[in-house]
């Protein structure tokens, strides 16, 4: 039986059979392990989605996670959800910070969610209908390189003014970003899938559509369609404990990830990872999570999002009903 109900996809896979401790900055390694040794933990990793090296095994079931923000806000959400009894298992366990070298933390610890699985079937969400903070596109200056970003994608897309200014805001862009995928209509998109005994695929923010979206999931669960009962679940239990804890209600989400994972043996698992744009907000300031966002309101959209996510896998279940 599992600890928890359910996996960190966004990044790294690695066999639990190799309980040797590294990290990305060459943390000593115990003396016996030989050079064929590590080349097969090196071989063995696979990086699904996230910062390239920002993970690391650690002991035997935990990863290192390398910070990537001066003001370690995912390592402040992990504390704060682990003290409360009702978010803590929709969560990779949090141990502790870790020092590099005397220096200041560099590394958070958290649990290797895979380990409780053999050869799994791994699915990153990418949740929310904004994805990114509101600090990034506050800036009104036009921009030409964005402008061509844009038009590499979909020579159509710019309106006349944009065509003849050629340069869009910040803000435009990555609205336009958000509607090629289902971000903007869904409030999440898939970001990564790793089926058992394959190479990750990445190439799925094109995935636009509801069918879309939905002919994925159901290929993904492929390998073992009884997990779909399990997962709808665990998704419905992490929509009563988000909409309840008080830390979500003065946080906003942006980029957090909902990882779905299962097994030919039957386990499945959901969790909420990825919090280094989980922020709070001004004090007095309530979020809902399913609003329209306006500029200066904070609100997310990751309660769409899981919604939306909700409904597929009940109508996943409902069309096995009416197959068998």
């Amino acid at each position: 039986m599992l600890r928890k109900d359910d996996i960190q996809m966004s990044h790294l896979l690695f066999p639990p059979q190799y309980g040797y401790s590294s990290t990305p900055l060459d943390k000593g390694v115990p003396s016996c392990t030989s050079e064929a040794v590590l080349q097969n933990r090196k071989n063995a990793w696979i990086q699904l989605a996230g910062h390239m090296g920002s993970f690391s095994p650690a002991g035997p079931h935990t990863i290192w996670k390398k910070r990537i923000s001066k003001e370690n806000y995912e390592m402040k959400a992990y504390q704060a959800l682990m003290e409360s009894p009702a978010t803590r298992d929709i969560i990779p366990e949090f141990f502790c910070e870790v020092e590099h070298n005397g220096e200041s933390t560099d590394f958070i610890e958290i649990e290797d969610l895979l380990y409780h699985f053999k050869d799994p079937n791994i699915m990153d969400i990418k949740m929310g209908k904004r994805t990114f903070l509101e600090s990034e596109v506050r800036n009104p200056a036009l921009r030409r390189d964005l402008f061509e970003k844009m038009v590499s994608v979909d020579c159509m897309a710019p309106t006349d003014e944009e065509k003849k200014q050629k340069a869009i805001t910040k803000l435009r862009y990555m609205q336009f970003r958000e509607e090629e995928s289902s971000t903007s209509s869904l409030g999440f998109r898939i970001e990564a899938i790793r089926n058992s005994g394959e190479s990750p695929t990445t190439s799925l923010k094109k995935v636009k559509t509801r069918n879309q979206v939905m002919n994925v999931i159901s290929k993904f669960l492929e390998r073992h369609p009884q997990s779909v009962h399990h997962i709808l679940q665990r998704l419905k239990t992490i929509r009563v404990k988000f909409a309840e804890s008080n830390f979500f209600k003065n946080h906003e989400i942006i980029g957090s990830s909902l990882l779905i994972i299962y097994d030919e043996m039957g386990h499945s698992g959901v969790w909420m990872i990825d919090f280094a744009k989980t922020i709070p907000v001004e004090n007095g300031m309530i979020l809902h999570h399913n609003l329209p966002w306006q500029l200066g309101n904070r609100e997310d959209g990751f309660l769409c999002g899981l919604d939306n996510l909700i409904k597929i896998f009940s109508e996943l279940i409902e069309g096995q009903k009416t197959i068998s």
